[in-house]
């Protein structure tokens, strides 16, 4: 799957330069230790993301991404000399950016990961909404419109299957195109624990989540019912972090049993739409 971006949601490049997208083409270090795996699968993973080469040291000429792990051994308690080193490189102009454990690990999920500011580890970009904490990255649409590829495990006809993923796709970049038509802007989610489909801000300070299902006539129950599970929970996530959510089930078509879906819905504080029109969204 790719992360293209779509030609009618503008794309905010000067917030871009706050995140890591992938290590494709990348050189990288790690500093610390990332629970649960050792060296070998961190560098594994690393090659797998696209990392051209993972190294023990900082070069100042050509490492891209430090990712940042644990350690009761830095030499400055809350970080370490490869972060003091990254830091000077930043003040003196050179590209490099930081990231931390969670961040790494959701670049496996293809979330984005928020770059961090060197040497303030209390102040990381997950901070809760009173520290300056984000609710998401820039939109990125057309995630799901490359081809499925079956790994042979057991049989879902990849027809079906496309055709569901598009719909989703193409469902959600609708919204997205409207938002900003509206003033507003889209964003994704960064945090593989809480990735929601599509979110915004509201100017009373509100965050308004997504989750966005393809529907038919025989698979609606089954759509509607998993989505709206989805949805609280990540409205659930949202509150945790200090945002005070506004939730949303959006349908690529009008359900056949409208009035009971919507009642169900607003009984949990979720607004039931669907394209074309998303009433009650904006």
């Amino acid at each position: 799957m790719s992360f293209e971006t779509c030609h009618d949601v503008p794309f905010d490049h000067n917030m871009s330069n706050e995140w890591v997208y992938d290590l494709k083409g990348k050189e990288v270090v790690f500093t610390g230790k990332i629970r649960g795996h050792d060296e070998k699968e961190l560098i594994e993973a690393a090659l797998r993301l696209g990392a051209i080469q993972v190294k023990d040291w900082i070069n100042k000429s050509s490492t891209d991404v430090l990712i940042r792990g644990r350690s009761d051994r830095w030499k400055y308690g809350d970080f370490g000399k490869k972060e003091k080193q990254a830091a000077d490189m930043q003040s003196a102009g050179h590209h490099i950016q930081i990231i931390d454990e969670e961040g790494f690990l959701g670049l496996w999920s293809l979330n984005p990961a928020p770059a961090l500011t060197p040497n303030v580890p209390d102040a990381l970009a997950r901070a809760a909404a009173p520290q300056g904490g984000l609710v998401g990255a820039p939109y990125r649409a057309g995630r799901f419109l490359e081809s499925l590829q079956g790994d042979g495990g057991y049989y879902r006809d990849p027809d079906v299957m496309e055709r569901g993923l598009r719909a989703h796709s193409a469902t959600q970049d609708a919204l997205a195109s409207l938002l900003s038509t509206r003033g507003l802007k889209p964003l994704s989610s960064f945090d593989r624990h809480c990735n929601y489909d599509l979110a915004w801000q509201c100017s009373d300070g509100s965050v308004s989540v997504v989750e966005v299902k393809s529907n038919t006539d025989s698979n609606e129950a089954s759509q509607i019912r998993h989505g709206l599970g989805q949805v609280l929970d990540y409205g659930h996530r949202m509150k945790q972090r200090g945002f005070p959510p506004r939730l949303f089930l959006v349908l690529e078509r009008k359900p056949a049993n409208e009035i009971h879906w919507i009642d169900l819905c607003s009984t949990h504080a979720v607004t039931l739409t669907w394209a074309p029109a998303f009433h009650g969204a904006i």
